[in-house]
Order: structure tokens, then sequence, then C-alpha cells
């Protein structure tokens, strides 16, 4: 589940948004500046960024080193680790995301509401925010 955290965290552009865990605490926030959104954890500590270019987003982390890419068609995105390995996919409905892990067995979802976004993990559960 960390790494479905982690990934959502940086598949999700921004533009000065704040994440929150389960009971209501910060965990880190976003900030992007043209086509770069760069990540902090709750102490602020830089921990990775991510880098648009058209339907494709590069992640790298706190060192620079390349660790995975989406690729958005129409209402799908598919993720990829380093290696190009398939890790995923995401489908959008509406104001719902639905995720998937690599066998396509759902992975949980995410609910848009105004400006905030709330995820719940597989078994329905909230998982937490950003807004």
């Amino acid at each position: 589940m960390k790494n479905l955290i982690i990934i959502l965290a940086l598949a999700l552009p921004a533009l000065a948004e704040s994440f929150y865990g389960p009971n209501g605490s910060n965990i880190g926030r976003a900030e992007t500046s043209g086509n770069t959104t760069r990540y902090y954890d709750k102490s602020g500590s830089y921990i990775g960024s991510a880098q648009r270019s058209g339907n494709t987003t590069r992640y790298y982390d706190k060192s620079g080193s390349y660790v995975g890419s989406s690729q958005q068609s129409g209402s799908t995105t598919r993720y990829y680790g380093k290696s190009g390995s398939y890790a995923g996919s995401s489908q959008q409905s509406g104001s719902t995301t639905r995720y998937y892990d690599k066998s396509g067995s759902y992975a949980g979802s995410a609910q848009q509401s105004g400006s905030g976004t709330r995820y719940y993990n597989k078994n329905g559960s909230y998982a937490g925010s950003k807004n």
C-alpha cells in the first residue's frame, strides 16, 4: 500500500497542495512550477519530482535518479517502473479515479470534490486526502 500511496502522490499534478493521512495529519506537500512538480515530506524535506512532457510524466527521487514514468491516453494512465516494467494503471470516470495494480486487481480509488481529493484503499477504507 505504501508504494501505491507514493505512486499516487507522484502521479498527481499540483499547484500548491498538501497531503493528509487517514488520521488528518499532514504527510507532505507538492509545489508545481511550469511542467515540474516537486514533492516534500511532512518535515519539509525534498523527496522527489515529476516532470510532464505531453502525455508522459517522468518521476525522480531526491537525488535526481529516474524512478519511473506514466503515460496518459484519454481517461487511462499507465505506470511504469524505472526498468520500463508495467506497474499498474488508473482509470478516470467523472470525479472518480480507480487504481489497479500490475496484475489488473483493484488497488483503490480517489474521489474529487471541489478542490480536494479523498483516497480510499482497496477495501473502501479512507486512506487520506489532498487539497
